[in-house]
């Protein structure tokens, strides 16, 4: 082999990348895309989760949405209110404030109370399962607890129970919704973290199958309708009920009597009355507005909140003319 026309030929072939080299940077130059100025210092604001979870492919495609107007400001759950107001106002505007949205699973069916009736042998995730004889919990809406939620969460918020059940850590929890879609059984639903009560069954058949297959279900039974003072529980031909958010005052009745659990409280929001005595004018508007009977009269016109039978309803607070009772944070008890 020649040597020296070995060296020619790489000479070339280097020349030849310079030059076409140049020629596309110099094209790349001429046909660059100005980018938004604002872009970069909108990205550095962003968490960098990269989730999808604001609807764009990643935190780089949002930041390109903002800046040119096309995506609100507010569609970062992982930042939450404190990065829609930092982005706000790089953009010039003031962001709603966002109501904390965390995942809630639709179901209680561990393996303790959600029956068994077939061995499943195939890939351990959830879809596979469901693919094999729609999975092998007795309920058609259990959790089938085979982790395809805590796969899919990137923030390490849900977790799987030894018994085959999903749970989710409010604390962690961003409400991107990546495990929402992950779930088979449509049994995830994004909620409002500050919502007071929901329910936890998904089964939607008859009181009798739903107990033949699961402890945990709704029987249908109607006590959390009837125990709700608000119209804010509707019963459906005897299914899981529908909760009204906008009527419900957060009594938490309808927990409280549901005798399987499938309706769950937030007992973080659990509260009750006080009465400012120096201020009370012994109008008796309170005792009459209270639907529990949770407020007596002494024979000098003293009104006093029974703790245990007092709901938090807030509704003696509405019709007191003096603003002397308080709703101040409360406890659960046992009545």
């Amino acid at each position: 082999m020649n040597v020296m026309n070995v060296l020619v030929a790489a000479g070339v072939m280097g020349a030849m990348g310079l030059i076409f080299g140049g020629v596309l940077s110099l094209i790349g130059r001429i046909f660059a895309v100005p980018e938004n100025p604002l872009k970069t210092s909108i990205r550095q604001l962003l968490p960098g989760a990269n989730c999808g979870a604001c609807g764009y492919a990643g935190c780089d495609a949002y930041a390109s949405a903002v800046a040119d107007g096309e995506a609100k400001v507010t569609l970062c759950p992982v930042g939450g209110d404190a990065v829609a107001q930092a982005v706000g106002d790089v953009m010039g505007i003031e962001p709603e404030t966002q109501e904390r949205m965390v995942a809630k699973i639709l179901c209680k069916g561990d393996t303790d109370k959600c029956q068994i009736h077939s061995d499943y042998l195939g890939p351990m995730t959830c879809k596979n399962a469901l693919l094999a004889g729609q999975g092998d919990k007795a309920c058609a809406n259990a959790c089938l607890g085979l982790g395809d939620c805590q796969v899919a969460c990137p923030f390490g918020a849900i977790k799987m129970s030894d018994k085959r059940l999903a749970y989710v850590d409010e604390d962690l929890c961003v409400g991107c919704g990546l495990c929402v879609n992950s779930c088979p059984r449509d049994i995830i639903k994004l909620l409002s973290r500050d919502r007071a009560v929901h329910r936890t069954c998904s089964a939607m058949e008859k009181g009798k199958i739903v107990r033949d297959n699961c402890l945990a279900g709704c029987l249908g039974c109607g006590k959390c309708q009837r125990s709700c003072k608000f119209g804010a529980i509707t019963m459906r031909e005897n299914l899981p009920p529908k909760i009204n958010a906008e009527k419900c005052v957060g009594c938490m009745q309808c927990a409280d009597k549901c005798p399987t659990g499938a309706i769950s409280s937030n007992d973080r929001l659990r509260k009750r009355a006080v009465i400012d005595h120096t201020s009370c004018i012994d109008c008796k508007k309170c005792d009459q507005a209270c639907q529990f009977a949770a407020i007596t009269r002494d024979a000098q016109g003293k009104h006093t909140v029974i703790d245990w039978d007092c709901t938090g309803c807030g509704e003696c607070a509405k019709v007191c003319p003096k603003s002397c009772i308080l709703i101040v944070p409360g406890v659960k008890y046992n009545r």
